[in-house]
């Protein structure tokens, strides 16, 4: 799995250095996608040795409740697939995670896009990357949603993985039933966001700092282990910044099990190492290499969160049950059960390291910012996973029935739930709804999500610049266009689109040519040169 992600990373990097020298031609990245799909593929098919597992899954085909936990399973990678072959709906993903691939490549060169709405064009886009090369075989996105929904599968294997270490193969298949039919990973799994990407990575840091608590940390192997954890983490913090919240994490673990001071040093050196590309990049544009953090252009919802007892166990119920932002109640259910057992018993070593990093994933997540709601603490969703099967499955006989009936009674619930939301993309796929009629129906016109209903608009503007007031989400945007939020003075434009705006008093508007009340679009000529 480690030469995996890193193989991502390459790929990922290999675009970015592309689009850097202004080699984002169709021809560079179609034979850049079709080697690095080779090569992804390759080391899936080696390293996951299908054969092999197909073998350990006949040996335990006489296990009943092994075959259910594996059908929920299945079942739940359905249901997300549907969601993933329907067309994109996610608001970040529409925003600015394909949004702004596609702006690269309209340009064939990755830049700095400055003003207050692509401002996630200066930080670490690993995911992005990804993205940016299937939209070249995929212009509708559907690829890009395998892509992130494949980051999703990844992790539940990566998972399985790692509790094979500590837990029964049955006991290692419920946790990951548990983690991958929550209903924020079903959700995730259905969108071009990144973070199942940053999910994966983490389980992958997770895991190789593991097997480095249970070594004897002397020898080169085992420091090579720390290594590759924090290059692991370098790649996560490459597909989200706030993934940096987990290096304090694993510092204090560090300094707890070895104390030497060395080790912190190396895990952040080779942390940082991996984004430094980007921090370069942001640095050189912006002046600042964590850009837009610190730079005043984000709204006092990013801030970082000050300490507060209520507010304490307000967060954490909210983030725990919160009907709007979901995650599933087994947590809940299970996890005042943990901390009395932890408190009461003896734990292994393994577990009891377990704890103590999700102890500490929770108290760095309360001071990071709310935008995220709970996909911000989706990382440590597998490692909480695992630590509720494994301390509850040691309880005796009445909790490992507890965990079992009710870890599968609300997978059940939360795939139907799932089924339910996905419903809507079935006729779209059938091909009895088409793309236009489903995205008229479903997108969000007021909170900005643009589309050119009919093609009226590209029709209109053929190759002529549109400068856009308004509109916030622009991936379905299919004609040249210049957003307000960067454009610059003497703008020669020949069309002005509005939604949801009142446009200044200096803006050179001519006559009113489309007006579409569904959409909330009207589009005018230009008089002259924005001013």
């Amino acid at each position: 799995m480690v030469d995996l992600a890193i193989l991502i990373g390459i790929f990922s990097y290999a675009v970015f250095g592309l689009g850097l020298l202004g080699r984002l031609g169709e021809l560079e990245l179609r034979s850049l996608g079709v080697l690095g799909g080779l090569g992804i593929l390759g080391v899936v098919l080696f390293r996951f040795r299908i054969g092999s597992l197909l073998k350990k899954l006949k040996l335990l085909r006489q296990d009943r409740i092994f075959i259910l936990l594996l059908a929920l399973l299945f079942a739940s990678v359905i249901v997300n697939m549907v969601g993933v072959l329907g067309p994109e709906l996610g608001f970040d993903a529409l925003w600015y995670h394909l949004t702004i691939p596609k702006i690269y490549l309209s340009q064939n060169k990755i830049f700095f896009i400055p003003g207050s709405l692509f401002y996630y064009s200066a930080m670490p886009q690993l995911t992005e990357m990804l993205y940016l090369v299937s939209l070249v075989f995929s212009p509708t996105g559907t690829l890009a949603k395998a892509i992130h929904f494949s980051f999703g599968i990844l992790s539940a294997i990566a998972l399985y993985r790692l509790a094979k270490r500590y837990l029964k193969t049955r006991e290692s298949l419920l946790a990951v039933l548990i983690f991958y039919t929550t209903l924020i990973v079903g959700w995730q799994s259905i969108t071009a966001y990144v973070d199942l990407a940053r999910t994966f990575f983490e389980i992958l840091a997770l895991d190789l700092f593991l097997r480095w608590w249970g070594r004897d940390q002397t020898k080169k192997e085992d420091k090579l282990l720390l290594i590759e954890s924090a290059i692991m983490l370098g790649l996560a913090v490459s597909t989200k910044l706030i993934a940096f919240v987990s290096l304090p994490i694993y510092l204090i673990l560090i300094l707890f099990k070895s104390r030497r001071p060395l080790n912190t040093i190396y895990y952040i050196l080779y942390t940082v190492l991996i984004p430094l590309p980007w921090f370069v990049f942001s640095y050189l544009y912006t002046g600042n290499p964590i850009y837009p953090v610190f730079s005043g252009i984000l709204d006092q919802s990013h801030k970082i969160v000050t300490f507060d007892l209520i507010r304490v166990f307000r967060d954490f119920w909210g983030l725990l049950y919160h009907p709007q932002d979901f995650i599933s109640p087994v947590f809940l259910i299970f996890l005042p059960i943990v901390i009395l057992m932890a408190i009461k018993g003896r734990l292994k070593d393994e577990l009891r390291v377990l704890l103590g990093y999700v102890f500490l994933t929770a108290l760095f997540w309360y001071f990071t910012p709310r935008t995220g709601g709970s996909r911000f603490v989706l990382p440590y969703l597998p490692a909480l996973s695992l630590l509720i099967v494994g301390i509850v499955s040691s309880g005796g006989k009445f909790f490992q029935k507890a965990i079992y009936i009710f870890g599968i009674l609300i997978a059940v619930i939360n795939i139907g739930y799932r089924a339910l939301a996905n419903k809507k993309y079935i006729p779209v796929i059938a091909g009895g709804q088409s793309w236009e009629e489903f995205l008229v129906r479903n997108l969000n016109f007021q909170n900005g999500d643009f589309f050119d209903q009919d093609e009226e608009i590209k029709k209109m503007a053929k190759n002529d610049p549109v400068l856009i007031y308004g509109s916030h989400n622009l991936f379905y945007v299919d004609f040249p266009f210049v957003h307000s939020s960067y454009a610059g003075p003497n703008l020669p434009v020949s069309y002005i689109l509005v939604q949801n705006k009142n446009l200044p008093k200096n803006i050179p508007l001519g006559k009113l040519i489309y007006n579409n009340r569904k959409t909330r679009v009207e589009l005018y000529i230009s008089r002259g040169n924005l001013k």
